[in-house]
């Protein structure tokens, strides 16, 4: 794939835009408020976590949602592959509700992160990280053919994780919260999401980090400490894992 443009869109007066075909396909992701769209004849509205594919020559149209503020990432591309879009190219457009939707706003910023700073090689990691976006979002369009019963189960397993990842978790006590098996549960989990609840849990924590790390002034250590992490070690080590850097890279210049 080239990626033609990567954006973080925040700023509410550059919302407004005529329907127009579109020069390149477009990945987005709605992370605060509402995005009103409208796609040839199709309206819609997007709410905080949903994602929308459009292919490129699309007629698109986007206003500002009454009374909500926006922001939203979104990838500019043309695909070098078909088999890079696969499980999109079956619709006029796609609209998403991510199940791993923290985790892939951590990826859309990382990319953001990259695409902005121009750092040296960044249009071969800005690419790797927005193959692995797409990757992420059309995995999970093949797991909607997964039995509901199944997707449901997972999905209270992550609503629990959600609420309470900054305390020590066993699966043991996931197992107990939906009444299965710890076996069932891991293999369900990673059936529908492509991950287990542990590596889940640890996507959640570093995407908590991030935003603790880039807007308070608390230590690497404290935020560490704060996320159910006894070892700051061990910390660094899950979040440049995930990531790609070290905590350090945003606390440049800060005592640590």
């Amino acid at each position: 794939m080239k990626i033609e443009h990567v954006f973080f869109d925040h700023t509410p007066t550059k919302w407004n835009m005529a329907l127009a075909p579109t020069r390149h396909h477009i990945l987005l992701l709605v992370v605060k408020g509402k995005v009103d769209y409208r796609l040839g004849d199709a309206g819609m509205t997007l709410d905080k976590g949903d994602g929308l594919f459009i292919p490129q020559g699309t007629l698109r149209a986007r206003s500002v949602h009454p009374g909500a503020q926006q922001q939203m990432y979104s990838i500019h591309f043309q695909d070098s592959s078909p088999d890079d879009l696969t499980y999109f190219m079956d619709e006029p457009y796609k609209r998403i509700r991510p199940f791993g939707y923290d985790y892939l706003k951590q990826r859309f910023s990382m990319l953001s992160e990259c695409w902005i700073g121009k750092m040296p090689c960044y249009e071969m990691i800005s690419r790797g990280i927005a193959l692995e976006i797409l990757g992420l979002v059309q995995s999970e369009l093949v797991a909607e053919g997964i039995p509901s019963s199944k997707r449901n189960l997972a999905s209270r397993v992550q609503q629990y994780i959600v609420k309470h990842y900054r305390e020590p978790l066993r699966l043991q006590e996931l197992a107990a919260h939906v009444d299965r098996s710890p076996n069932y549960v891991s293999s369900v989990f990673k059936e529908v999401t492509g991950r287990t609840p542990v590596e889940y849990m640890h996507e959640v924590r570093v995407t908590a980090a991030r935003e603790m790390l880039m807007t308070t002034n608390m230590t690497i250590g404290e935020v560490a400490e704060a996320l159910g992490y006894c070892d700051q070690t061990y910390f660094n080590y899950m979040y440049k894992k995930i990531v790609g850097q070290p905590p350090s890279h945003l606390k440049k210049g800060k005592i640590v």
